[in-house]
């Protein structure tokens, strides 16, 4: 492997060749952004592009109001795009909405084709931007003849040319300052983003580029979908992405010839297991930039034929068809509600799912437990007591609201029964819905200290979404039975016409974890004991992807459960928030 070094003297070598590069570059061919077609001018390639790729280039330029690097990096992103896959050059319709986060990242400054003349030209397209008829007159003033009315045609054809000569004069003067000051500004940005922290090996902190704070609302989470690694998270998630697959596999009847729609389909994976489940149509849609990744991974897999992606909100965007015969999304997040993408799911279902259609999944719920785990405690509650030695009290959580925590909770924490707290049936469910609140009952199983409450969910796969789901009594039942795991528990149900999957922590770990509330002051409590509560869960205030969680409880000694006002009185209420 080699190493590449920054060295002052290898830049000026480099500046050297950008000197060269500009002289030369003027007169090559420019490789459309799509095929493999060479221009001479950008004005002839955008034309082509316009015409036989659909998409204006000029026109988005200037409804977007793109600069000289903004357009640079769109020049590059689309050759990216076109590089990675070889079906690029068919590709029509391609459009941009300025919300896309390369039009801002800097990483797309550089040249994705070793000297492509066309980032030279781009400069161009500005002095034309600017230039017009009377784009001079105030220094043409000094030098054209007074012939306000020229009488003959020969006196107004010289006056044509005169004018004509001075505007390029002007021009000309205008494209070398131009040229200069781009280049100049384009050379050092480019030396800072990939020479200048190579020896030193520096990571740039992604939030300080240009000075931009990270953005927020929507497009900030819109956004945070758009990178790599999240997704690579969720397929590594087994359970996850597994229990999917399972379900469209195992259930192809239902997929065979059908319309199908993905509600914020990522790279594409759902989209392409319903495909390969028999799907006719899958419509995948996702607001992130992922989606071109999405389609290029359509496109390797030979699926671009059945899959149809659509960028945008389903919210706002129409599609192709006017009704879908099933509807998969994984749109589940921490405790099952944060980021709130089960409402966008539920838009789509209203707007598009046919009578008697399926969503994929088709029903959650949410449950509470508690558990005792001290060395959790020591390692998060207690950290900041002694931090090499030293006590940093101030760092501890002393308002009255407290993050929920999550965390990976080993099944052997778990001291109590568990309880519903929430039961949502996605085809009959609403927005509003969502917002809950259960009162609970768990039992200690053994005598322990409880240091906080456990929350997590599980999820179920129906063939039909009509069909009744477990009973209350089989949701709430132990979920352990002679130390294995209960055959009602719902993802153990292969004989029925449910599956699913338990995000909980007797089952395998997943990237949702488990949500932990921990406890004001820990409960003493003897096998046998109680606790009782009441649990509200609603969309905060101020971010409605977000949770703010209340919850009320109180402990009931086995002796004391006929006397449960009078356990009442010791109540404690706590708040929660999950961010």
């Amino acid at each position: 492997m080699s190493v590449v070094s920054y060295t002052e003297s290898g830049w000026d070598t480099q500046e050297e060749r950008w000197d060269d590069w500009e002289d030369e570059e003027m007169n090559m061919p420019m490789k459309c952004l799509f095929c493999t077609h060479m221009f001479q001018s950008p004005i002839l390639l955008f034309r082509h592009v316009k015409q036989s790729h659909g998409f204006d280039f000029l026109k988005t330029r200037t409804a977007l109001g793109l600069d000289f690097y903004q357009s640079m990096r769109v020049v590059n992103y689309i050759r990216t795009l076109g590089m990675s896959d070889p079906n690029f050059g068919s590709v029509s319709g391609f459009v941009i909405d300025g919300s896309e986060a390369f039009i801002n990242d800097d990483a797309y400054l550089k040249p994705a084709i070793p000297e492509d003349s066309l980032l030279y030209a781009l400069d161009e397209l500005d002095l034309d931007d600017t230039a017009s008829v009377g784009s001079y007159s105030a220094d043409s003033s000094a030098r054209t003849p007074k012939a306000e009315y020229p009488e003959s045609p020969r006196e107004r054809e010289l006056l044509a040319c005169i004018r004509k000569l001075e505007q390029q004069v002007g021009l000309r003067e205008r494209e070398n300052k131009f040229i200069a000051d781009q280049f100049d500004e384009y050379r050092q940005m480019v030396k800072r983003q990939f020479y200048d922290g190579i020896d030193t090996g520096a990571k740039q902190d992604d939030s300080s580029v240009d000075g931009n704070q990270p953005e927020e609302g929507s497009d900030y989470y819109f956004n945070s979908y758009a990178g790599n690694d999240i997704h690579m998270q969720m397929l590594q998630d087994k359970v996850r992405t597994e229990g999917y697959r399972d379900f469209m596999y195992g259930n192809k009847d239902l997929f065979q010839g059908k319309v199908v729609l993905d509600v914020g389909c990522g790279t594409g994976i759902l989209s392409m297991f319903a495909a390969r489940a028999g799907a006719a149509q899958v419509i995948a849609v996702d607001n992130s930039d992922i989606i071109h990744k999405a389609r290029a991974n359509v496109i390797e897999n030979g699926l671009d034929g059945v899959i149809t992606l659509i960028k945008g909100r389903i919210e706002e965007l129409e599609l192709p068809v006017p009704q879908v015969d099933i509807i998969i999304s994984e749109w589940m997040g921490y405790f099952l509600l944060f980021e709130a993408m089960l409402d966008s799911v539920l838009v789509a279902r209203d707007r598009f799912l046919a009578p008697g259609g399926l969503l994929a999944p088709s029903a959650s719920y949410v449950y509470v437990t508690a558990i005792s785990d001290a060395e959790y405690m020591s390692d998060r509650a207690n950290y900041w007591n002694n931090v090499y030695g030293f006590k940093m009290s101030a760092m501890k959580e002393t308002g009255p609201i407290k993050e929920a925590d999550v965390d990976v909770i080993p099944s052997s924490a778990v001291v109590a029964t568990r309880a519903l707290v929430a039961e949502i049936d996605h085809g009959t469910t609403t927005p509003t819905a969502l917002d809950f609140s259960s009162p609970f009952v768990v039992q200690a199983t053994q005598d322990a200290t409880i240091h906080a409450l456990l929350g997590y969910f599980d999820v179920a796969f129906s063939r039909v979404q009509a069909t009744p789901g477990p009973s209350r009594e089989d949701l709430e039942s132990a979920v352990y039975a002679d130390g294995t795991v209960a055959p009602k528990a719902l993802w153990k149900q292969p004989e029925s016409s449910i599956g699913g999957f338990t995000t909980g922590p007797h089952g395998t770990p997943t990237h949702w974890k488990q949500t932990v509330f921990v406890l004001r002051e820990p409960i003493v409590a003897a096998a046998g004991d109680e606790l009782h509560g009441h649990f509200t869960c609603k969309k905060s205030t101020t971010n409605p992807r977000e949770l703010d969680l209340d919850i009320t409880y109180f402990h009931v000694p086995a002796a004391m459960k006929d006397q449960l006002e009078l356990a009442r009185q010791n109540a404690v209420c706590q708040k929660y928030q999950l961010r």
